[in-house]
């Protein structure tokens, strides 16, 4: 349909002809704004949205793969972990699992994996190059209805 072309996921790896604005997924947006009413001094050293160079180079849900309206939607978020601070990595991702929100795709955390499809919500091990030890990692999927639903996260830090 003419609305899925409108935010269809850009191929992966595909070059864009010129930068294109984008910006972060609002359902991350209100994951963030949350943990932050719950944590409010949580360090944010290892918060991230849209990806940088090396993110660029590979398939991350931190690129703006996904297009809504002219603009490329980021479908990815880290949120530090800082026990010390009130924002506890392990809390928080099993507050998601445990949660089963449907705006969801995956969570990496600490050498692990759960997502919403593949041996839903059962964590697995992950093998990437970042063990995700200092962050939680939260990808939503690509329908306007996942990447920008920003009713209220039911999250625990």
């Amino acid at each position: 349909s003419s609305l899925q072309a409108a935010h269809a996921p850009v191929a992966r790896g595909a070059a864009l002809a010129a930068p294109r604005p984008r910006r972060i997924a609002g359902a991350l947006l209100a994951l963030r704004a949350a943990v932050d009413a719950l944590a409010p001094l949580r360090s944010k050293r290892s918060d991230g949205g849209i990806g940088d160079a090396a993110h660029a180079s590979r398939g991350s849900d931190h690129n703006p793969w996904v297009v809504e309206g002219g603009k490329g939607i980021v479908t990815a978020i880290d949120i530090t972990h800082d026990a010390d601070g009130g924002c506890d990595g392990h809390r928080l991702a099993e507050s998601l699992r445990a949660g089963r929100d449907d705006r969801i795709k995956y969570v990496i955390w600490n050498r692990r994996i759960f997502s919403a499809t593949v041996q839903p919500w059962q964590w697995r091990p992950y093998t990437g190059a970042n063990p995700h030890d200092h962050h939680v990692h939260v990808s939503v999927g690509s329908e306007p209805a996942q990447f920008d639903e920003a009713r209220p996260w039911q999250v625990g830090v």
